[in-house]
């Protein structure tokens, strides 16, 4: 289930965060997605290492937590799309079908 959504643009600004559950998560959650932000600019600057390539803009799993998985999505224009799920056994390829939405 997807409990957050974000949209933050090319210089790391919150564009938009929208949660799904109660008050008392929003904030965690707005603080799991600052920190994923940390990971997408080191695949983006580190692309041998674990970046995508040139024309991938999935970022794939950024990273579990004990309760949540986050993943990311890098546009042309350079915003990011990130997407806190619950579900922990959820497959890249199933969270990548999102972006075709």
């Amino acid at each position: 289930m997807i409990v957050c959504i974000a949209v933050v643009g090319h210089q790391n600004n919150p564009l938009y965060i929208q949660s799904f559950t109660e008050a008392d998560d929003a904030l965690k959650l707005h603080h799991i997605v600052h920190c994923s932000l940390d990971v997408v600019d080191e695949r983006v600057n580190n692309p041998k290492k674990s970046g995508p390539m040139l024309n991938e803009t999935f970022l794939g799993l950024l990273y579990p937590t004990e309760n949540y998985k986050v993943y990311g999505y890098l546009t042309n224009t350079k915003v990011k799309f990130i997407l806190v799920t619950t579900d922990l056994d959820v497959r890249d390829a199933d969270v990548r079908n999102v972006s075709a939405y």
